[in-house]
């Protein structure tokens, strides 16, 4: 018996998940969210009763109607994705959850490719334009496992940039929510069927194989990458 597609939810569902998922932890939310409609239908009102003509004030709020419906909209899917980084911040995986929403020019491992158990330090490994990016969560207990990773893929691919992001908040360090543009800022340096041969042979032989500190599991501490694009 072949198996239903999924159905996606009503957008007015994801709405209402957005904001319930936000409102607790922001409370200018639902300020602005009644702001916003009052003042902007307000000011298309106002238009239309200065001009004197019926049929410009009936366009004037139907146009603000729709343009606060857009702003209202805006304001909340930028501050629900500002507070789900913040809530994400420190989490194991949060930043290969994140890099891996790059739908084009970049290919992000699943698995970590070397973990310092003592440090909790973590390395992600990915390929795409810029070269080799190397994701470090763990701060200075990731430096180790960082600096071998280097090593390792020069050798096996020397000339390929290698590239390290730090994921924090600390000094020197990329938040999450400025990953993605850390990531793309980074020059053209392979070509598309480059960026397969550089990732097949990194894949064929593969990371360190150590397991993970006790507690941490990037798979389940890793958020839902659908509902952060809205899907």
């Amino acid at each position: 018996m072949a198996k239903e597609p999924e159905k996606r939810p009503r957008w007015y569902k994801l709405v209402a998940q957005a904001y319930k998922s936000t409102a607790p932890y922001d409370k200018w939310l639902l300020p602005l969210m009644i702001a916003i409609p009052v003042v902007v239908i307000g000011i298309g009102v106002l238009i239309g009763l200065l001009s004197g003509s019926t049929w410009i004030l009936v366009y004037s709020i139907i146009f603000a109607v729709l343009v606060a419906a857009l702003a209202a909209m805006y304001v909340l899917t930028r501050r629900f994705e500002r507070n789900a980084y913040i809530r994400m911040e420190g989490q194991p995986g949060a930043s290969i959850s994140i890099a891996q929403s790059i739908r084009s020019g970049w290919q992000f491992n699943e698995e970590p490719v070397s973990v310092d158990p003592r440090g909790k330090g973590i390395v992600f490994q990915g390929v795409g334009k810029g070269g080799v990016i190397l994701l470090a969560e763990g701060g200075n207990g990731a430096r180790k496992p960082v600096e071998a990773t280097q090593r390792r893929i020069t050798k096996l691919v020397p000339g390929v940039p290698v590239h390290v992001i730090y994921e924090g908040t600390g000094e020197g360090q990329v938040p999450l929510k400025s990953l993605v543009k850390a990531i793309k800022k980074h020059k053209k340096a392979l070509t598309k069927a480059q960026r397969s041969q550089v990732a097949a042979r990194l894949n064929a032989i593969g990371g360190a194989k150590l397991p993970l500190p006790k507690g941490v599991d990037p798979m389940r501490a890793r958020p839902d990458r659908k509902a952060m694009r809205g899907r």
